[in-house]
């Protein structure tokens, strides 16, 4: 009987359970985008015709290169055609392809999951994501039959969203999976135990009674596998350890707390309480920086998580300042720093650049941000002293303008846009920076943009309570009043907005000289201040807070150029056509521009299509010369026709005994022939025999007498093909039947007396041992005939 893993029914099943175990598992990514619909009922419909035609392929016994080649085509048309409309691979269809997933590249990396609606959306990249998820699991599970390794497949579709997102998968969709895996992994194990042997007709398989305990031992160990993966999880205590205490791993994570809520409290104080005192022989300490405010939430600004080797203790040389060149002209100084008993901080404030401090083994510093943290909750830094050498940079305005983009120098987390983030702050960046030609220029357009043009006033009531949150920075730059922190923090989020990574510092503005000479900071010089990257200069302080408060911008920041700068407001500014709103499609005269000259690679596709022309004259090569050799046999006479079926008879498999007379050889023949199948119930392993086709039997034996006739006979007969030609047709009909179709459509597509094969009629002999008999008739099979 033919196994149900070569027939189409069973090939239709196996690929349909593969197909929903790979599309259920991507339906765990529908936390990474809202509308997820239009991906997952696409790709379903893509993957029913991946797997059908798969099924159909494999059925046919095309080789694997073709099955996968022939989905990957496929499936690729199938991803053009639901992106754009149409499967057809034109130019303009491709060029709209490609800028769909230039826009869902652009959006990953602007919006964090899941990316809302209005935005040009990140299907496409979730839809061939899917598709090779499901080809990969077909090939996999199907076509290489490997189920088992299938999983691994899921496994890594499964964990994409808990790496993007950090939040666990649903439980029910985890059962699903798992469920269709082991059914995929039950199946298939069957399919390999009922493959090893065959029980005679009426009687009960030898592998009968075995293959059902076989397959639920597969199915127990699959689901303890899946068992063990969900409990030890859970059964597995997670770790407590206390912060730089102990023996440990390496690097640990560090409590941080939020300095804005120092900066609030302190603000909002009715009295100017001193705080710490600075002496140094060097210039007035300003800008003394407290912490980095890192991560941008949508709402406010958060020192991000940290995680702080041991070895970052802040006593000692700190490396090199980060992407400060080395030509860039500087001083350094020493600063001794006194803390009162009011200023009880858990960040120790320092100056920008520095490059060696001293403060005990108590603190460490981020290598990131160069802000250094105490290292356990009771240390702070009431009644502290301590000492560090700080750099004063001389910046080059004509070196920050004619800068490469530093998006790509710097840690993700100092360009990363939330997708929640308004937009009309979006345009409002745009518009106020529209005429501005460099990133340099449009950070100057903002800072002269909050401290004059733009309107806004500098008020310390807006601050909120210690505690309350930062305040909306829409309400902010709708109503131009505002303090420090709402300045900095929107002009750093519209600096991100505009490409330029950028993050807000805390610290204490001007110092004022106190009586024994040094310089005193108090609870109203706290101030909030933007610093910008740019290659080559380092991250450099700006400054939006207006006059009224922050009397100076730093000098490079007012620099002029060869174009002079507008300075544009909102209303005065062109629409901002560069950044459109999210939903939005480009304007008609970009759209125009692109048409005009399309992106398409046509030499790359013709030499594509020429390559693929050159691999399907070389595969159909072996055909088209066995097809001309056998047109001109049948032309001959009836040796020709004999040479034609030896050809068959190798092409088929089998070894031609050579050196044999026609009798001899035709009694040796008779022994493969089978019963001719004209439907779709061909046995795997035919009985063959002279018995079980009488009349190919009496072809043959008409076949082997006119051969005779015509070699031996003392008048020889001449006789034609045309003649023999049914008889030739009868023999080679059954002899076809008793191979397997697999083996019957390689003789047509690669046939052995084209390409060649080793193949004897004599018995193969174990090494060692020489066979110094003459074979009896039984033995002189090969090893294909004893087992097919």
């Amino acid at each position: 009987m033919r196994a149900s893993w070569s027939t189409l029914p069973h090939q239709l099943r196996i690929a349909g359970i593969a197909l929903l175990a790979a599309w259920t598992t991507v339906l765990s990514w529908r936390v990474l985008t809202e509308g997820f619909a239009e991906v997952a009922i696409p790709l379903l419909l893509i993957g029913a015709v991946l797997a059908g035609a798969g099924a159909l392929a494999r059925w046919s016994r095309l080789p694997v290169l073709a099955v996968v080649a022939g989905q990957l085509v496929l499936g690729a048309l199938l991803v053009l055609g639901t992106t754009t409309g149409s499967i057809v691979p034109t130019p303009d269809n491709v060029d709209v392809f490609l800028a769909a997933v230039d826009d869902a590249l652009q959006t990953s990396r602007s919006y964090a999951a899941p990316v809302q609606l209005g935005v040009p959306p990140v299907h496409p990249l979730l839809l061939i994501g899917g598709a090779l998820v499901v080809l990969l699991v077909d090939l996999v599970a199907c076509t290489l039959r490997r189920a088992p390794v299938a999983g691994l497949v899921l496994l890594g579709a499964y964990t994409l969203p808990v790496a993007v997102t950090g939040d666990a998968v649903s439980w029910w969709l985890f059962a699903m999976v798992a469920a269709l895996f082991l059914t995929l992994v039950f199946i298939q194990h069957s399919d390999h135990v009922t493959s090893w042997g065959r029980a005679p007709d009426g009687e009960k398989g030898s592998f009968s009674v075995r293959t059902g305990a076989i397959g639920n031992t597969a199915l127990a160990l699959g689901g303890a596998a899946i068992a063990l993966a969900v409990v030890v999880p859970v059964a597995v205590p997670t770790m407590s350890m206390s912060v730089f205490e102990g023996n440990g791993p390496g690097t640990r994570e560090v409590e941080v707390q939020d300095p804005m809520v120092d900066l609030r409290r302190d603000l909002r104080r009715g009295e100017d309480v001193p705080l710490l005192w600075v002496t140094t022989s060097g210039p007035r300490p300003s800008y003394l920086r407290i912490s980095v405010l890192s991560r941008f939430s949508g709402s406010e600004w958060t020192p991000g998580d940290r995680e702080i080797p041991e070895t970052q203790a802040a006593n000692g040389a700190l490396p090199p300042l980060d992407g400060v060149g080395v030509d860039v002209p500087r001083r350094q100084f020493k600063y001794d720093v006194r803390v009162g008993p009011d200023f009880a901080s858990s960040w120790l404030p320092t100056a920008a650049q520095t490059t060696r401090i001293a403060a005990g083994s108590d603190w460490r510093y981020d290598l990131n941000t160069r802000d250094v943290i105490a290292a356990r909750e009771d240390v702070t830094t009431a009644d502290s002293t301590y000492d560090f050498t700080g750099v004063q940079l001389t910046y080059d305005a004509e070196r920050m303008d004619s800068a490469v983009s530093g998006a790509g120098s710097v840690a993700g987390i100092f360009t990363e846009v939330p997708s929640s983030l308004n937009n009309e702050i979006r345009r409002l960046a745009a518009s106020v920076t529209a005429d501005a030609p460099t990133r340099f220029q449009k950070a100057q357009v903002l800072q002269q943009w909050f401290r004059e043009d733009g309107g806004f006033r500098y008020d310390l009531s807006e601050v909120p309570s210690a505690g309350d949150g930062s305040a909306d920075l829409l309400a902010f730059l709708n109503d131009r009043v505002g303090y420090c922190e709402q300045f900095a923090a929107s002009m750093a989020i519209m600096a991100r907005v505009l490409g330029i990574p950028s993050r807000v510092a805390v610290g204490f503005l001007e110092p004022e000289r106190a009586t024994n000479g040094s310089w005193e900071f108090s609870s109203r010089d706290l101030h909030a201040w933007p610093e910008l990257y740019f290659p080559g200069s380092g991250w450099v302080r700006f400054e939006p807070t207006p006059q009224s408060r922050a009397s100076e911008p730093p000098a490079y920041t007012e620099a002029d150029f060869e174009q002079a700068l507008p300075t544009p407001t909102p209303s005065a500014g062109r629409p901002a056509e560069e950044l459109p709103q999210r939903g939005e499609e480009a304007d008609a005269a970009a759209a125009a521009d692109e048409e005009s000259g399309s992106s398409f690679p046509w030499v790359a596709v013709l030499a594509g299509l020429l390559g693929l022309a050159l691999v399907v004259l070389l595969a159909m090569t072996p055909r088209l010369v066995r097809t001309s050799r056998r047109r001109r046999r049948l032309e001959g006479d009836v040796e020709d026709l004999w040479v034609e079926l030896r050809d068959v008879t190798r092409d088929l498999g089998h070894a031609w005994p050579v050196g044999r007379s026609p009798r001899q050889a035709g009694h040796w023949l008779g022994r493969l022939l089978a019963a001719p199948v004209h439907d779709s119930t061909r046995p795997d392993r035919p009985r063959r025999g002279r018995d079980q086709a009488p009349e190919a039997a009496q072809a043959l034996d008409r076949l082997v007498a006119a051969l005779e006739r015509s070699r031996y006979a003392r008048d020889p007969e001449t006789f034609t093909a045309d003649h023999l030609s049914g008889d030739l047709a009868l023999v080679e009909e059954s002899l076809a039947a008793g191979v397997t179709s697999r083996e019957a459509r390689r003789a047509q597509w690669w046939p052995a007396s084209v390409v060649g094969r080793r193949t004897s009629w004599r018995p193969r002999t174990r090494p060692g041992r020489a066979t110094t008999t003459t074979p009896d008739h039984e033995s002189t099979r090969t090893v294909d005939e004893l087992v097919g």
